[in-house]
């Protein structure tokens, strides 16, 4: 960056840069302390059972294969992915969850899908896929996946498999 500046006033441009940056340095700490506590709060929301597979479910519910309400989001997730036996997306599941929990604020139910898929993909219980077309989202368990960022093609849905390779 080149600057014409009268020499007289260089010393005093200099200052009002300089205060600046430690303004804009300043701020920055600020941000990265706001997304420390988001961080904070976000892990103390996904520890709550809600989000957890390992909930004490008695052998009856386990063998089940009818949807139940009281399951908490992650288990309902798992419930609709051996269902479709396909990659998912979050919207997907929201969608499969109001049809049939029709009285659940849908807010409510894609904000905690979303933080229960997170949590999940944080844990490496599911990898996550981009669609590169859409930039979606999809989800599934790692051993769907033939290295990192390629699912297997059994688990594709047929919407993302036109996409990609055109069929």
């Amino acid at each position: 960056m080149k600057l014409n500046i009268p020499e007289k006033y260089a010393d005093l441009y200099l200052k009002a840069l300089s205060e600046r940056k430690r303004t804009l340095e300043d701020k920055i700490e600020e941000f990265k302390k706001e997304i420390e506590d988001i961080d904070n709060h976000i892990s103390a929301l996904t520890s709550i059972p809600i989000f957890q597979d390992n909930l004490p479910v008695n052998t009856y519910q386990k063998k089940s294969k009818t949807y139940r309400e009281e399951w908490p989001w992650s288990r309902k997730i798992t419930y609709y992915q051996e269902l479709t036996k396909q990659l998912m997306t979050s919207s997907e599941v929201v969608d499969f969850i109001m049809s049939k929990e029709p009285t659940l604020d849908k807010n409510k139910v894609r904000s905690s899908i979303s933080a229960a898929l997170s949590n999940k993909h944080r844990s490496g219980d599911y990898t996550k896929f981009v669609d590169p077309v859409t930039n979606s989202a999809y989800y599934g368990p790692p051993e769907w996946f033939v290295s990192k960022d390629q699912p297997h093609l059994t688990y594709v849905p047929n919407d993302l498999k036109k996409r990609l390779i055109g069929q």
